[in-house]
């Protein structure tokens, strides 16, 4: 199995959206270790791939990884649905894979790559989780950060994502939602239904796969409480 590694999106913000600032050289080895050693170790001939913006942790990331191949995109004006798209098409352009692993540079997972629970393929596209209560039973809404792509499959996440642009979209929850009326083979990496925030003290913000390592994990709830929906869980 020919293995790919995206790591797309910002490696440095002065601030994101909660206010923090988020530096990518501070977690860069968490995914060397967890990630993209695991990834080498089952195919040493693994490439890796940046679809990122220039910044001043750029140099010091790519340093660390080693052997990689960046897509540089200027900042201004580009989303995240446009950078991972540019991400997509450079792998799909080598064509020298058989299954993609696409993250972010702000993820820290809790296990390595080698033990998820997931069984590579090269049709399946994979989703972290679903996410909780009425997100997952009324728009079939799913966590957004991590995906696992088979070859022939790629190009049908490249089509979700251009349908999320279409509606407006600033983020990729609602792939799913789009991807079920067109390919058959979509898989989650965890069970259970989960907050893609791990910031508040609810327990689905609490992910048995990945901490967002620039976010403290407040003591204090996130809004709406911690019970799932009962037609969730029957």
């Amino acid at each position: 199995m020919r293995l790919s590694v995206l790591l797309r999106g910002s490696n440095f913000l002065e601030a994101d959206r909660f206010g923090l600032s988020m530096d990518g050289r501070n977690n860069i080895d968490s995914l060397i270790e967890k990630l993209i050693n695991p990834v080498r170790e089952k195919d040493p001939e693994a490439q890796i791939f940046l679809a990122t913006y220039d910044s001043p942790a750029l140099e010091e990331i790519q340093a660390k990884i080693g052997n990689c191949e960046t897509v540089l995109i200027d900042q201004e004006g580009s989303t995240q649905l446009e950078t991972y798209k540019a991400g997509i098409r450079k792998v799909f352009e080598t064509g020298n894979f058989d299954s993609l692993i696409a993250s972010r540079f702000d993820l820290e997972f809790k296990k390595p790559f080698d033990s998820w629970n997931v069984q590579l393929d090269e049709n399946a596209i994979y989703f972290p989780f679903r996410e909780y209560r009425n997100h997952w039973r009324d728009h079939f809404r799913v966590g957004d950060a991590v995906h696992i792509v088979g070859k022939n499959a790629l190009p049908l996440l490249h089509d979700a994502i251009i349908m999320s642009q279409l509606a407006r979209r600033k983020h990729m929850h609602l792939l799913y939602y789009y991807l079920r009326t067109m390919h058959r083979d979509l898989r989650f990496m965890e069970d259970g239904y989960w907050d893609s925030n791990t910031i508040f003290a609810n327990p689905e913000c609490n992910n048995p796969l990945y901490q967002i390592h620039n976010r403290p994990h407040l003591a204090q709830h996130g809004v709406g409480g911690s019970e799932f929906l009962s037609e969730i869980l029957a």
